[in-house]
Order: structure tokens, then sequence, then C-alpha cells
């Protein structure tokens, strides 16, 4: 990347943290619980590491490797991978979960000359990175290191690559389905869903387990107000792209979405999308609270199923497949699958030593990864040790969340193709304001697809 340019997109990002310093995510993250901390702050585990390798040889030699992430780590794996690499000494820096403001503060560091060696990109937004040139293309390594990609991280391959260069190397993954309280579903003599219920079903379970007024409702069901939550089950038979590679918004699948998170909304099965808003809710909060008896929601509200102290209950929890759209899709497995990904900055001076950080916490790192709660990506860790350290701690059973470790048939909740970042941006926007009653399905759905036509057809003309 040109220095001209890179010194204009930091401009940009700068004036977006100013901006967006304040804002926050509505909700749940895929990751790790917030911190106060600043984002060049240390936390006390980064000193603890920092201290115990600065002890190990004091060579003048030994590389540093800074890692910024906004999970909270069991930094062992810093400490194992340090003790068997005597040339490097990798430092965490934990940074403060806060929605779209940690990507920004990390594309500050990444592209502002800032001491970064790997860095996370998550939820389909590392798409627009690897396309401005803030990540380092991987190809090298992976071919110098004769790594089976498909066979190791399957169909979540496309969060790591873009044009066909792999710039990611996927770390943890979210595996949404609907998770549910099966007190209320035998209370209701209702059978626990399996992966043959279709979206109908769905609703009429939803329905059938709505129940009371105000301050004591119970709903049947919860969407979130996420970027293309509504949109998975629609994804498992419309593609967010045209055979020709236009934005296929208008596709059966996803306005069939858009009007049943509508439907729902409005019927009063589920916390409408402005109720949402309005109380600052959450998917952790509302369903293990309590107040609903489904969930839509990904593999990281294990970490809040856990926690016990913050979010009390004693009810029993399953989790189950998405609905499919119709009889006519494949039975079972069908979840929305996003990844996150480790990437080395295109500006770090240390690309082989991050490498092999990289390798190191994905592929040995994976238990660990499973037992704070979060999903590894690595699927040759796949087993029941590992399962059964995922959900340590939980009133889940391993029977139940096997099926999260299956062979899964994916969908997704954003593109993430071609000129996919305007794409999200314009759904986030457009879709709000039909699920608010500002603009009809018409109205949204032009808007989305002629922003998205006119970013491909620009990246295609300056190919």
């Amino acid at each position: 990347m040109k220095k001209s340019v890179l010194r204009l997109i930091v401009v940009g990002v700068l004036a977006a943290v100013m901006l967006t310093g304040c804002g926050g995510k509505n909700g749940d993250s895929d990751g790790g619980k917030s911190t106060t901390k600043d984002v060049k702050e240390d936390s006390p585990k980064t000193a603890e590491v920092d201290k115990k390798t600065a002890e190990d040889t004091g060579s003048k030699d030994k590389v540093t490797i800074n890692y910024y992430d906004w999970v909270n780590l069991d930094t062992s794996i810093i400490d194992d991978f340090n003790a068997a690499n005597p040339d490097i000494k990798v430092v965490y820096h934990m940074i403060p979960d806060n929605g779209s403001d940690k990507l920004t503060q990390l594309d500050v560091l990444a592209m502002g000359g800032g001491e970064i060696d790997v860095m996370p990109g998550s939820d389909g937004e590392q798409m627009l990175r690897m396309k401005n040139g803030i990540y380092a293309p991987l190809d090298e390594f992976i071919k110098k290191d004769g790594i089976d990609m498909e066979a190791n991280f399957g169909d979540i391959l496309d969060y790591a690559r873009y044009d066909g260069v792999y710039y990611g190397y996927p770390y943890r993954s979210t595996v949404e389905g609907i998770w549910y309280n099966k007190d209320m579903f035998d209370e209701a003599g209702i059978p626990y869903p399996d992966g043959l219920w279709t979206w109908d079903e769905y609703i009429d379970i939803a329905r059938k387990l709505t129940k009371g007024e105000g301050q004591d409702k119970i709903y049947g069901t919860y969407t979130h107000t996420f970027n293309g939550q509504w949109a998975p089950i629609g994804n498992e038979v419309s593609d967010w792209y045209t055979e020709d590679g236009k934005c296929n918004i208008k596709a059966e699948g996803f306005i069939k979405a858009l009007e049943t998170r509508k439907k729902l909304d409005d019927e009063g099965i589920q916390l409408s999308f402005n109720q949402i808003i309005a109380t600052k809710a959450t998917q952790s909060a509302y369903f293990l609270g309590g107040k609903c008896a489904m969930v839509q929601a990904g593999s990281w509200i294990v970490q809040n199923i856990k926690d016990q102290e913050n979010y009390p209950h004693d009810f029993k929890i399953g989790v189950a497949p998405l609905p499919r759209y119709d009889e006519n899709v494949k039975e079972n497995n069908n979840f929305c699958v996003a990844a996150s990904i480790l990437a080395i900055p295109a500006n770090s001076e240390h690309k082989e030593e991050a490498w092999r950080f990289i390798r190191y916490i994905v592929e040995e790192g994976a238990k660990r990864t499973a037992g704070i709660g979060n999903y590894p990506s690595y699927k040759p860790s796949y087993n029941d040790d590992l399962i059964n350290t995922f959900i340590e701690g939980s009133n889940l059973e391993a029977d139940d969340i096997k099926v999260i470790f299956g062979d899964l048939t994916t969908c997704t909740q954003k593109p993430i193709g071609i000129g996919s970042a305007e794409y999200q941006q314009s759904m986030q926007e457009q879709t709000q304001l039909y699920f608010n009653g500002e603009k009809t399905i018409e109205e949204i759905t032009d808007t989305i697809e002629k922003v998205t036509n006119e970013s491909i057809s620009k990246e295609l003309n300056n190919k």
C-alpha cells in the first residue's frame, strides 16, 4: 500500500474513533467480557507474562511479538509458547470489548506504525481490512508449512481469505443455533426441537410458549438487533450474491426472513427491535433471566451460562440447529457459523515469528480456548475431552452440546464476498428502518441493492 494512501486511511480511522468513541455494541459479543482498561494499558495478566519472559534469558536477540485482542485469554498458552521458543517473547495486550470501537482501535495501531504483530478480525468485518491491505498475506507461510486449510477449518475459510488470498488463520468461531429452556418446554408439554423442525414449526412453538403480560411476560423467542441476525434461515435457500456476482438481497429467502422477523415482533412473540434498543436488552440477560423460552444466539453464550454470578439460573438448557426454511432444506445440523481470525498487520516487522505464534495458539491452544467458553475453529482438536472442557462449569450436557461440534451445514448472517463492507453497512442502516416501520421492505431492499452493486462495480473496475 502506498504511504500517501495509508496516511489518508489513518486520518479517516482516527476521525472515526473521535466520532464513535462513546458508542458501543448493543448486546453480547463473540468473545470475552468488556474491560475499562485503555488500549495502551497492559492487563495484569500481560504484566505477569512480561515479567516471566523477561527473566527467561534476557537475550538481546529475543524478538518481542505484541498480540492485541479483547478476550479474557488463558495466558498459560503464552507462557508455554515463550518457553518453547526462547528466541521470541509474546506480550498480550487486552483491549476493551466495546463493539466496533475495538476494531477501530486496532486499525489505528496497525496502520499508524504502532507495535502490533498479531491482531484479530471478526464478524465478517475483517473483509474490509483485507481489501485495504491492513493485513499481510499468509499464503507463503501456509504453503511453506504444508497446511491443509480445508481439513483444518472446513466451511469457515471464507472468513480468512479475500480475492483468493489468505490473510488470516481462523482462531475461534461462533456457531449460532437456537438455545432453549428445557423446563419451559417440559411445562408446556412440547418435545425438544431437533434438526427436523421447520421455520413454521418454530414460529408455532414460539407462540405456544409466549405467556403473561407487562413485566411478567415471557416471550416465546428472542432475536437480537445484530446486523443480519434475521437472515441465516433465509440464507439456507438464497445466496447473498446472484450468479453474476451482484447483490441478491431481494431473493425469496431474505424477503421472507425480513418479513418473519417483523411478524414475530408485531405479534408480540418476541421483544421487538425497538424495545431491545430502548431497554438495552441482551440475549444472555433475557434468556438466562427466564424472560424468553428460546433465543437465537452463538456458542459464545456458553461463557455466560457458566457465569452464575452475573447470570443466575437453575433451569436446564439445550441447543438445536436453526429451523429449516421449509421441508425442502436438508435435515439436521443447520447452523449459522462465523469465524474470528488472527492476522498479521502488513506493517509488522516480525511476520515469521508472529506466524509461529499464531499457529501455536490456534492449534496447540484449542483446548484452552474451549476452556474459557470460546469455540475453537481448529477442527482436528474436536473430541470428547475438548467438548467437556468447553461446557465445564455449566449445566449443559455433553450429549446436547455435541451437535454444534458435528459436520455442520453452514449459513451466514452477512455477505462476505466482494463489496461486502458496503453491503453490510447498508443492511445495518436500512433493515433497522424497516423493523422500526419507517420504510417499506421494497424501499430498503432497493437501497441495499443499489449501494452494494455500485460498490461491486467500482471494485471490479479498480482491479
